[in-house]
């Protein structure tokens, strides 16, 4: 029986080492105005049980079991969502709307098209009911107090980040006006290359303009909980070092670009460990981004070397990266990955992990890019995502799906 561990749990071995090594960065309290994206550091929960009273999940007429018998109940009053609570008094019904609180001593809400009403005037004056009384049950379309969340109870998690569902429990049930986040993750970015200038520059046919730069600063901005801090460098060891001694003492963690591969001007490996950083991984069974490096400082701040090529730094970043980072900020690492069915007009195998770029039609139908590298921007551009195809498997059929942010 063969039991080398595949080159998926090889890989995540990897990466579940490195990120024992991480230390997360500290807390601070915000407004709840500008909560979102950030990354929570303290459970929220209920101060209070949600729904805080019984209310009516129907727009109808609250009654009491035992006056379902009569032929007509008459309307005492009307409660619309807002107003406090009022008592039913037997034989009657009250007409209630969706959220408004189930009076006193009311058994269920019969539904509003489930009655027929006989008005009065601009009034209704009594409701006849269009069910059997025999249908009609205890509890019928009423959300009881505390069914979604207990008083005290969790509901969300330190670690998790405020997206708009998530704010809209902070909302909720977050008693104060403060929400303790942790601050935001200072990431340097350091792209090495000669060729590289910035976007909007006159540009020689030698020349390269740099897309990784404004690839992960956009990346990050997104996230809500990262700050990216950029500089643009030349191919030096001496300018390497210094630029990643200087981040590092600000930073929280450094992404780099280019320079860790086998080539003469490959300095990054060198700088890092230069800098007092211990190199942890370097190469991984991957294509494209099989350079990648990661390393950790002795205060934990992670420090990654992602391939130049932009699709290998996309990629790579996506995978990777991300999640390193999300550990970092405090946050618990979500891949965002999902299971798709995907389309290939090659046979192609590999063996060893490979990413390939994804398309979409306009039916829907998700297709793997003709990409002809991990330079090929133009394919990075149309792209949606990329798919995992694992070694020595053909890309056609159920495949592990990384949306683009």
């Amino acid at each position: 029986m063969n039991l080398k561990p595949s080159i998926q749990d090889e890989i995540g071995s990897v990466f579940e080492s490195f990120m024992s090594r991480i230390h997360p960065i500290g807390i601070e309290q915000v407004a709840f105005s500008e909560a979102c994206g950030r990354i929570l550091a303290a459970p929220i929960c209920a101060f209070r049980p949600s729904p805080s009273m019984d209310v009516s999940a129907m727009d109808g007429y609250a009654v009491r079991i035992s006056d379902l018998g009569a032929s007509e109940i008459p309307v005492a009053s009307t409660l619309a969502a807002g107003a406090p609570p009022a008592s039913l008094p037997s034989g009657y019904a009250v007409k209630i709307f969706t959220g408004a609180a189930v009076p006193e001593h009311a058994d269920l809400v019969i539904r509003r098209e489930d009655c027929l009403e006989l008005p009065c005037s601009k009034e209704t004056a009594a409701i006849r009911l269009q069910v059997s009384a025999s249908d009609c049950m205890p509890g019928q379309n009423i959300r009881r107090r505390g069914e979604n969340a207990e008083l005290g109870g969790v509901v969300l998690s330190a670690g998790c980040r405020l997206g708009p569902n998530a704010i809209a429990g902070v909302a909720t049930f977050q008693e104060g006006a403060d929400v303790t986040v942790f601050r935001r993750l200072r990431v340097g970015i350091i792209n090495t290359g000669d060729e590289i200038l910035p976007p909007g520059v006159p540009i020689e046919p030698w020349q390269i303009r740099d897309s990784n730069g404004p690839f992960l600063t956009s990346a990050l901005l997104q996230t809500g909980w990262a700050e990216p801090i950029v500089a643009r460098i030349h191919d030096s060891l001496d300018q390497i070092q210094s630029e990643l001694t200087q981040k590092l003492a600000f930073c929280d963690a450094i992404l780099l670009t280019g320079g860790v591969s086998m080539g003469d001007s490959d300095h990054v490996p060198e700088a890092i460990r230069r800098a007092g950083a211990e190199v942890l991984f370097h190469k991984l069974p991957i294509r494209p981004g099989k350079p990648i490096l990661g390393a950790i400082t002795d205060d934990g701040k992670p420090i990654l070397g992602l391939p130049g090529n932009p699709v290998s730094v996309a990629v790579t970043f996506r995978r990777f990266a991300l999640p390193i980072l999300q550990r970092a900020a405090g946050g618990i690492p979500c891949s965002g990955a999902m299971s798709v069915s995907v389309q290939a007009d090659d046979e192609k195998k590999l063996p060893l992990l490979w990413f390939r770029l994804v398309t979409q039609s306009e039916q829907g139908t998700l297709a793997v890019e003709r990409s002809q590298g991990s330079g090929d921007i133009a394919s990075l551009a149309s792209s949606i995502g990329f798919v995992e195809i694992p070694p020595s498997e053909s890309t056609t059929g159920t495949r592990l799906f990384y949306p683009w942010f």
